[in-house]
């Protein structure tokens, strides 16, 4: 039997593991059994299925959140943009299914609106790092929304390519002069 302490982490491993598999149409009952608990129990942590996606997609946003960490503002403000860029790389190389299905979740929209707002303000530090480009005239003139979401694209390409070191590099040198007023490589100070 799972510990108190640890149920609902076991609840989460367990709904990675089968969404990831099944995707989200695993009913409640298979999450529970999966994670070790009753059904009752993991409806005492999740009152509604529809309380689980948005506990896992909070989860997993808050456990990218601490992947990235902290931005170092003493680099170029490119720089900040390819440390997020490389941890979030790493983040999802090293936890593939933690990555599917937090993308499954944002893609299919089953995050409630909430969950959705509540998970974009964990990356307070990565949305400091776009308006600073934005306010020294980094970035081109288009919403701030579609290049987040241009990076976000780019970054996907990237981690289901599989590519090595060297082809991030140019992946990421790609995505940034794509965003950018004036293309830069690596090692300019913009």
């Amino acid at each position: 039997m799972v510990s108190m302490k640890h149920k609902p982490e076991a609840i989460f491993d367990a709904a990675i593991a089968l969404f990831d598999e099944h995707g989200v149409g695993v009913s409640t009952a298979k999450v529970a059994a999966a994670a070790g608990v009753s059904n009752g129990t993991l409806f005492n942590y999740f009152p509604t299925k529809q309380a689980l996606l948005d506990g896992l997609y909070l989860h997993l946003k808050a456990e990218l959140t601490q992947s990235l960490g902290d931005i170092d503002e003493a680099l170029s403000i490119r720089d900040q943009v390819e440390q997020v860029w490389t941890r979030w790389l790493g983040w999802a190389t090293a936890t593939p299914s933690h990555h599917r299905v937090a993308r499954l979740l944002h893609e299919s929209g089953l995050a409630s609106p909430e969950a959705a707002e509540r998970a974009m303000a964990l990356f307070s530090n990565s949305q400091r790092v776009l308006e600073e480009a934005r306010r020294q005239g980094l970035l081109i003139d288009l919403p701030d929304d579609y290049l987040a979401a241009l990076i976000q694209q780019q970054l996907e390409l990237a981690i289901t390519a599989h590519l090595d070191t060297t082809q991030q590099q140019v992946a990421f040198d790609a995505m940034w002069n794509s965003i950018t007023s004036a293309p830069t490589k690596a090692g300019n100070n913009t």
